[in-house]
């Protein structure tokens, strides 16, 4: 009895020693979306739920991200995802060497209000030292565009600048002047003519309010995709085909407060199409509660009133969310 108690203190401390350095994280949310577009009623429930597995050991970190969502399904015969297996997303290695930190494998970039998350890619690599407060960005893959980025702070201003070998610039500025925020991004048009894009954020808060004003504005041919502070805006009204066009701008305010342990949001976004017919004024009212139970429910109220009638479009999305 003795050698058996002996043991098994002995393998729950191995075990405790292994799994010291990983460390697993995630969340799922469910949607019930009902829309109304032109008088054609619909609604459907989504899901997505998303792992995130972090393995540590000295100064390397391995990281995996593991999604799951309607999209996959359950059919038997989806190719990609299995029986609705989790799909592997992104997945990379970072380590110290010789001062430098250096990244490789498979991820996506961040959002913007121009532009959505870039592309994920295999092979892609990053490396990235800092030298009397500047630092320097090396990435790209094998097969796509090198870039180089020089980010620094400049007498109180953030500042970033990235040139690739397709002959495109981008820069980004922000400042914060009296509790106010102001962030300006630009991307010029590289080999591509007429393909820049350009945005302005603006935050602040006043008496409990935070306050934001974003503009985007592009180019005849070029497009914005982003999906942060305006929302997706591949998915707003425009006919046969969804989404911004070329040479559309999108400007908008918004409010934020709380009010009795809710988190209140309204905002109004304005789209200047090239075409008069898909201009578009938005209005969308959020409230959000996290409940006892860990669970946050969020109700979104989304009015699109366009030019062109048939476009119309209102939606109500209530979504339960968890973070684990």
């Amino acid at each position: 009895m003795k050698k058996q108690l002996l043991i098994a203190a002995v393998a729950a401390t191995m075990t405790s020693v292994a799994m010291a350095d990983i460390s697993i994280t995630g969340g799922m949310k469910v949607n019930y979306k009902d829309t109304d577009h032109n008088g054609s009623l619909t609604n459907a429930i989504s899901h997505e739920t998303d792992l995130q597995v972090t393995g540590k050991t000295g100064g390397t970190t391995v990281y995996m991200e593991l999604n799951n969502d309607s999209a996959d399904g359950l059919a038997a015969n989806d190719a990609t995802s299995g029986a609705g297996n989790f799909d592997v997303e992104d997945v990379w290695m970072k380590t110290e060497i010789a001062g430098a930190t250096v990244k490789a494998g498979t991820w996506n970039g961040s959002d913007s209000l121009v532009s959505a998350d870039s592309d994920r890619a295999t092979g892609k690599f990053e490396v990235s030292t800092t030298v009397s407060g500047v630092t320097m960005i090396v990435d790209g893959s094998a097969d796509a565009n090198k870039n180089i980025t020089l980010k620094g702070d400049v007498a109180g201003v953030a500042v970033s600048y990235k040139m690739d070998d397709n002959d495109a610039d981008e820069y980004k500025l922000s400042t914060t002047m009296n509790g106010v925020t102001v962030a300006y991004h630009n991307v010029d048009d590289g080999a591509t003519a007429n393909t820049g894009k350009s945005s302005i954020m603006v935050t602040g808060s006043y008496n409990g309010v935070d306050l934001t004003y974003a503009q985007a504005d592009t180019d005849t041919g070029a497009k914005i995709t982003g999906d942060s502070f305006f929302g997706d805006m591949a998915a707003v009204e425009r006919g046969a085909t969804d989404g911004m066009a070329n040479g559309d701008d999108v400007s908008g305010f918004g409010v934020k407060t709380s009010i009795a342990g809710n988190t209140v949001q309204a905002k109004y976004i304005t789209i200047d199409a090239t075409a008069a017919a898909n201009d578009s004024d938005i209005v969308k009212l959020i409230a959000t509660r996290t409940l006892a139970s860990g669970v946050t429910v969020e109700a979104t109220y989304t009015d699109e009133d366009s030019t062109t009638a048939a476009n119309d479009k209102e939606v109500l999305d209530i979504e339960l969310a968890v973070k684990f």
